[in-house]
């Protein structure tokens, strides 16, 4: 049996990753819709009119119409599509609207589906609807497609011609993608799914920014918003959650609120179902139920969207498939507790700011950062020089606390830039931790404390001497390094590093570097910290990575090789000759471990750079001296 190895480098730049999940549970039959509620696909023909719900301000449900312009049948692998033009409510100015995803569509009082998909470039309003026999059936198979399935638009043909915007088509372009290129001009009829307007409250519009370019191809569009005055949260309190109502998804709660906006399409029981189309596509899942309240309408030349705001938690979405969302009233999410503390120059007042994150692992690494970002970016303008000091504690259940603390100084984190540049470190270590591939870790909280003050300080290794050319083994290196700092003069800084007394003789090399640079060394010379084999080693590679101090002045002295890794477990220690027979045999797939003395010096600078410079190790040394 192989084992997997993955690089484990919080050096790393992060980015956003949507990895999905394929997970079946077992449905549970209470709360299941009947059959005959509901229309099955193969009954329904093109003429066929019927009625809309949805919401277009506050929380008043309205009605507008729907005709069936044709049926498309496997749009993609066990889905297909509804065809239907809508009218009432000023829809024929606003076209299809982002957030009437999940819209009911009604035909002779069965439902037939939610509206899901939109004309973008259209004449006319005319949407896809996702049958609801579909979304039923997939939702409680918390079934998951692979996005590769779905990369390129489908064309699929109708049974008959359907006249829209002036012309006549008889066939339609449907992709699975919020961004699809395949159909922009104005005479081409391609239905593309909604986009999930992102109600963010308490987020300023760089962080917004920043999450955008995050999660651009998720089909999420985040947009400023507010959060419901307190009149309208106590006048809505009761408000029911029913088909056509609005229908929120947090991500974010708390000091700030990140949550998408979308419509409920059925309730059966405590059981809700919504959207119509995924919102990432996680398949089994923990969000945030929320109702919502809309505020207006903002229209655009491609799709509208709502402007709303979430109201109260209600219950969990748990299935995020490809035909639309489902959840259960009554039941609580299991959210991850985060506090952010802010300081900045002497003077300034304290923020502190709660909130909670949900759970899914391939979401959480991005908000935390997005929520880590805004904190700062709250503060407004920041100095263009500045130096922050940054201490984050990572709560795993089961294992010590992760904790970095750090300084961060230079060109990376000046003004504008600081923000988005302070906390990659962090969401690194948090995407690490849940996507290893050995056990599943609970993050219990995470606590972070950034302190912000004017003024660079950073400092250049300029170069390093040492007091003799060749030493004896268990002499004391004594090292003179010259720095310069940021605008100032240069300076001499001792350090001072012991030999091993059974250190060999030979040629060293000394390397003066700052404390990261000492990091990567360490995670190349033992190969079990650079490609874990278990879960301790995730962890010991980790407090490695982040014990290291960016304003540690180190030296070092590579030795020679002192053992090896051997089916993801440490050998040290063994003899010389040994380490070579086990290093450089195909058969044992050993990989030899490298050694080095090593000495740091705090300084109040965040170094950079590194010198090195050659001695010579001779036991004969000290009687020579004599």
């Amino acid at each position: 049996m192989k084992t997997r190895t993955c690089s484990l480098l919080l050096v790393a730049p992060f980015t956003f990753a949507l990895t999905l999940t394929f997970q079946i549970q077992n449905s549970p039959a209470k709360g299941e819709p009947k059959p005959e509620s509901y229309w099955s696909v193969d009954e329904v023909r093109a003429g066929m009119k019927g009625y809309g719900r949805t919401v277009m301000k506050g929380t008043k449900i309205e009605t507008f119409e729907a005709e069936v312009l044709g049926v498309l049948k496997n749009t993609s692998p066990g889905r297909d599509m509804v065809l239907c033009r809508l009218s009432g409510l000023n829809l024929d100015k606003t076209g299809v609207v982002a957030g009437m995803s999940g819209s009911p569509i009604y035909l002779d009082g069965r439902l037939l589906g939610a509206v899901a998909y939109a004309w973008a470039f259209g004449k006319e309003p005319i949407a896809g609807i996702t049958p609801f026999s579909q979304m039923h059936g997939f939702v409680e198979a918390y079934e998951h497609r692979d996005t590769a399935e779905q990369a390129k638009p489908s064309r699929v043909g109708l049974r008959a011609p359907v006249d829209a915007g002036g012309r006549s088509y008889d066939t339609v372009t449907v992709s699975e993608k919020w961004d699809a290129t395949a159909a922009t001009a104005a005479d081409d009829l391609c239905m593309v799914p909604l986009q999930t307007p992102l109600a963010a409250t308490g987020f300023t519009q760089h962080s917004l920014e920043l999450l955008r370019q995050r999660c651009r191809a998720a089909g999420v569009l985040p947009m400023q918003g507010g959060g419901a005055t307190a009149t309208i949260a106590t006048q809505e309190k009761n408000t029911p959650l029913q088909p056509g109502s609005p229908l929120a998804v947090a991500m974010i709660t708390g000091d700030f609120d990140l949550s998408g906006i979308g419509t409920v399409t059925h309730v059966e029981g405590n059981r809700v179902y919504g959207w119509g189309h995924p919102y990432f596509g996680l398949g089994a899942c923990e969000f945030p139920l929320m109702t919502g309240y809309i505020h207006t309408i903002y229209p655009r030349q491609t799709v509208s969207f709502k402007i709303g705001s979430p109201l109260r938690t209600v219950g969990v979405i748990n299935a995020d498939v490809s035909t639309g969302i489902a959840g259960w009233l009554e039941r609580k999410p299991d959210l991850i507790p985060v506090r952010m503390t802010v300081r900045c120059s002497p003077g300034d007042s304290t923020r502190v700011f709660n909130v909670q994150i949900v759970r899914q692992r391939s979401l959480l690494a991005t908000l935390l950062y997005t929520a880590l970002t805004n904190s700062v970016d709250m503060e407004g303008d920041l100095p263009e020089e500045l130096t922050a000091e940054l201490q984050a504690k990572v709560e795993v259940e089961g294992h010590e606390p992760l904790i970095i603390k750090d300084v961060f100084s230079g060109s990376s984190y000046s003004g504008g830039r600081a923000p988005q540049s302070l906390y990659n470190l962090v969401s690194t270590l948090i995407n690490i931790l849940a996507y290893n591939t050995y056990k599943p870790l609970r993050i219990n909280r995470i606590d972070c404390e950034t302190r912000i003050e004017a003024g660079r300080r950073t400092a250049e290794i300029d170069a390093v001497e040492l007091d003799s050319e060749t030493y004896a083994p268990g002499d004391t290196i004594r090292a003179a390094v010259f720095v310069r700092p940021y605008k100032g003069l240069r300076q001499r800084v001792p350090l001072l590093l012991q030999l091993p007394a059974d250190l060999p003789e030979g040629h060293y090399t000394a390397t003066v570097c700052d404390d990261l640079t000492n990091a990567r060394y360490e995670m190349r010379e033992n190969p079990n910290l650079n490609n874990p084999h278990d879960l301790d080693q995730v962890f010991e590679s980790l407090r490695v990575q982040t014990a290291a101090k960016r304003n540690n002045l180190v030296l070092r002295v590579a030795t020679q090789a002192v053992g090896v890794a051997l089916d993801g477990k440490a050998l040290p220690d063994l003899p010389p000759s040994m380490v070579q027979i086990l290093g450089t045999s195909r058969r044992t797939g050993a990989q030899t471990m490298g050694g080095a003395v090593v000495a740091r010096r705090s300084t109040t600078w965040v170094v950079q750079g590194s010198e090195s410079v050659r001695f010579v190790v001779d036991k004969n040394k000290k009687v020579l001296g004599d």
